[in-house]
């Protein structure tokens, strides 16, 4: 694998991430229209990019700190626009507590190499409420395809720089968001048809 190609994907990869949500929010924003949208996704990736944040300066991996800043404010921003469509995000905010809880207990226990490893796996965790959401809505026109066609490749270009570095954390989590990714679009595109032919 090449340095500098895997420098250009986390700068690419870093510029994916923090566009990413963009679409959703504002979609969220414009026609407060939150179908298919779960309210548990953003509440998870604020405390999941925190964590991410934590042990990318502990790795001192300094070219890819920037993403997991950006991004726990705009799943923050997500929330924000969620509840202006009249979701309740009481159940969801505690979920995300929960989960913080178990990530800190895993990282006291398993050390950081086992936090990584979770953080990975926490991305699949978090987009698991997205993808039920999305396949238990007959329409799930909230969905914003682009945030999820973004998600796809930032996916892809962080399991390149994951895999330069060996760093399994990030290798699982670009796993785990091309799979999640891709299920969230074949689901909206399947009802978008299924809609049209009604039509």
């Amino acid at each position: 694998m090449n340095e500098s190609v895997a420098n250009v994907a986390v700068v690419v990869a870093t510029i994916s991430t923090a566009v990413f949500l963009l679409p959703q929010v504002i979609k969220l924003i414009r026609t407060r229209d939150s179908a298919g949208v779960s309210a548990t996704w953003p509440a998870l990736g604020f405390v999941i990019n925190v964590g991410w944040f934590a042990y990318l300066i502990y790795n001192q991996l300094w070219a890819s700190i920037m993403a997991p800043f950006i991004t726990f404010i705009f799943y923050a921003v997500t929330l924000w626009a969620l509840a202006r469509t009249g979701r309740s995000l009481r159940t969801p905010m505690w979920r995300g507590v929960g989960w913080s809880v178990l990530l800190m207990v895993v990282l006291a226990t398993g050390g950081w190499a086992t936090f990584g490893v979770a953080l990975g796996l926490s991305y699949g965790v978090m987009l698991t409420p997205s993808v039920w959401t999305a396949y238990r809505t007959a329409d799930p026109s909230g969905i914003a395809p682009l945030t999820w066609w973004i998600g796809l490749i930032e996916a892809s270009l962080w399991g390149y720089y994951g895999a330069f570095h060996s760093d399994r954390g990030i290798v699982t989590f670009a796993v785990v968001g091309v799979v999640g990714s891709s299920l969230t679009l074949a689901r909206y595109y399947a009802t978008q048809s299924q809609v049209a032919e009604v039509a």
